[in-house]
């Protein structure tokens, strides 16, 4: 699969429209098939403008159909782990369009938010995940993320997991 990274911009109002509904698609698919009812509203147009703000957000395209299917978000932090502090990215908003999921492009995107993620200096990258669905879980683990720890949100329960990642000889 040819697949490009777009980030975008606060500005790009059809990007952003691109990102709001491939959020939108997978938000009606995740309470259909598995109750989350939180997605019953989809995320609100001005909050991914938002994000385009103070986190990196970009669309993925499949050039082969020069087509949007994929976005993410990557929230850029600092963080005292063994009293150091460290860059470290959170992913939100992970989100392939249902129609096109299983063909690679989660894997791909995986693969290029970690180079990104080394080019910037993280050494760990968290995300949460909801509890019951075990094919995100176990995807997220094939790619090297370890479950830390749960929380209760207002509808359900996610797994927090993070990733480490080694250093890269220069």
């Amino acid at each position: 699969m040819n697949l490009s990274f777009e980030k975008i911009f606060p500005n790009e109002d059809k990007k952003v429209s691109e990102v709001y509904e491939i959020i939108k698609v997978c938000g009606e698919h995740m309470y259909k098939e598995q109750g989350l009812i939180h997605w019953r509203s989809p995320y609100p147009i001005e909050a991914i403008k938002e994000n385009c703000k103070d986190r990196e957000v970009f669309l993925v395209k499949d050039l082969d159909t020069d087509t949007y299917v994929h976005t993410f978000q990557l929230e850029l932090i600092s963080k005292f782990i063994d009293e150091n502090e460290v860059p470290i990215a959170i992913i939100n908003k992970f989100a392939t369009i249902p129609s096109v999921a299983g063909k690679g492009i989660g894997k791909l995107s995986m693969d290029y938010i970690e180079e990104f993620c080394r080019n910037k200096g993280v050494s760990k990258i968290d995300l949460d995940v909801y509890d019951k669905s075990e094919h995100a879980v176990q995807f997220y683990k094939k790619r090297g993320f370890i479950i830390t720890g749960s929380r209760p949100t207002r509808h359900f329960t996610v797994y927090l997991m993070e990733k480490r990642l080694e250093e890269v000889d220069q």
